[in-house]
């Protein structure tokens, strides 16, 4: 880059700089590499910068398992109420995740079927009725199936269905 001292000085009687002097054209090449430079350096620094502000808050969680119960007291055609605690990462902190699963098997026990007993429309726990055969959002009078199906009222989607696996005698469903 070319210094102002650099510069040759005015030609007083063509009232402009002579050949020499920086152009304009030269002047525009010269700050388009700047400019270009200055980001290039811009990104690099903040590429870094970025992963480490949000860093853990992009990899996908870890999945975590919780038991329900022995196969042999869920085997009934019943719907089971389960309230679940567990201790995670959410990002950087260490947290307390709690939750209502709802889980019933309708072929006496072979297999299993898991709900999470969240409300899709406003994420109030949904309370199971046997004797009407449906789960009641308490908040906002929303209606499902026994499988998690919509019935009636606001929530947009049916309960999530949760993978489930036995073990042991045990079963287990992801959150």
């Amino acid at each position: 880059m070319m210094a102002i001292s650099d510069l040759p000085p005015l030609d007083p009687e063509k009232g402009e700089w002579d050949e020499k002097a920086l152009s304009r054209r030269n002047f525009l090449e010269a700050a388009v590499v700047f400019g270009t430079l200055a980001g290039a350096g811009a990104v690099a620094v903040s590429v870094p910068s970025m992963r480490f502000l949000v860093g853990k808050s992009l990899e996908p969680p870890v999945a975590q398992w919780v038991e329900l119960g022995k196969v042999s007291d869920l085997s009934a055609n019943d719907v089971t109420r389960v309230n679940y605690s567990v201790r995670g990462t959410d990002a950087w902190r260490e947290v307390t995740k709690r939750g209502t699963v709802y889980v019933y098997s309708d072929d006496g026990g072979e297999s299993f079927v898991a709900l999470d007993g969240t409300c899709t429309h406003l994420g109030c726990i949904v309370q199971w009725h046997d004797d009407e055969q449906k789960y009641k959002c308490p908040c906002h009078a929303g209606f499902f199936t026994r499988e998690g199906e919509v019935i009636s009222g606001p929530p947009p989607r049916p309960l999530r269905e949760l993978p489930v696996k036995t073990e042991n005698g045990l079963v287990f469903a992801e959150i």
